[in-house]
């Protein structure tokens, strides 16, 4: 496997499907951004009021909950992709086989909502995920901030937390990233397959485990880069030059409006990205899977 070759692979994927693939995912990521929004303003509108036991700096919003309340919907999205890409139906249509036969008279054009048992234990493990990653990055906080403290003069200057700093978030994005591919890998291997087997998926990508890593990996960058560049540029408009703060409103508003667009983005190119992956070398058991599973 060719990092390059299946790296233009997945971006053509999602170029030549880019309408179908929008219309799979854009509601459930608009229903992140939305409760994820409103989760922001019940906790932090007052942050006095909001009670400790919430509050976590590994999370964003910095409360646990928001791993919690996003983990439903990035499963669908990764459910709505991989059906897709299974399923390759016809240039522009949808195809829905999981559960639609008990929701199809509620369905809405260019609408899709679906929270069958497959999804909600995919959402499951996906949240397990993110709060362990939450809590580590907490943790690490913690032990970093004691470790500056007992080893710095007081008060710290910026010169003595910067580079300690950048190496923590260089390092956090590391293992974070990686943790995250593998995650999706098998959150996919399941909505695929009907059954959470990660020693298969892992042996089925045996000598290819590197490859897959850093091309998840490029997916992540590329994402982030379009992502935090475009917020640069409109913190730059959009901010006021008097150097006044803006309000906790519009601060709000440009981060969750920057985030549901890109944020759909990241899913709709990792789903298709472990869509390809497990498509190479699992196809057997995805094949058998669906053909049992096709009315």
């Amino acid at each position: 496997m060719r990092i390059g070759k299946t790296v233009a692979r997945v971006f053509g994927y999602c170029r030549a499907n880019a309408w179908p693939l929008f219309v799979a995912a854009w509601f459930p990521c608009f229903l992140t951004t939305l409760c994820l929004a409103v989760l922001t303003l019940i906790l932090f509108v007052d942050p006095e009021q909001v009670p400790t036991w919430l509050l976590s700096r590994g999370f964003a919003p910095r409360t646990w909950l928001s791993a919690v309340v996003a983990a439903p919907f990035s499963a669908m999205v990764f459910a709505f992709v991989l059906d897709r890409m299974v399923n390759a139906p016809e240039h522009g249509h949808i195809v829905v086989r999981r559960g639609i036969e008990r929701v199809k008279r509620f369905a809405i054009p260019g609408v899709r909502f679906e929270l069958g048992q497959r999804i909600l234990l995919a959402a499951l493990l996906l949240a397990a995920v993110q709060l362990f990653c939450g809590f580590a990055v907490a943790g690490e906080h913690r032990l970093f901030v004691a470790s500056l403290l007992a080893t710095h003069d007081q008060p710290l200057s910026p010169e003595d937390v910067a580079s300690w700093a950048m190496a923590r978030g260089v390092f956090n994005m590391l293992v974070g990233g990686f943790i995250l591919a593998w995650a999706y890998l098998f959150v996919g291997d399941f909505l695929w397959t009907g059954s959470f087997d990660p020693v298969g998926c892992w042996r089925a990508l045996d000598g290819n485990r590197l490859r897959f890593v850093a091309i998840m990996f490029i997916v992540f960058a590329v994402v982030a880069i379009l992502k935090y560049g475009l917020g640069l540029a409109v913190g730059l408009i959009l901010i006021p030059a008097d150097g006044a703060s803006p309000s906790f409103l519009n601060l709000m508003l440009m981060h969750f409006g920057l985030a549901w667009p890109f944020d759909g983005l990241h899913l709709v190119l990792s789903a298709a990205t472990v869509g390809t992956i497990l498509g190479a070398f699992r196809p057997s058991a995805v094949a058998s899977n669906w053909s049992a599973a096709a009315p």
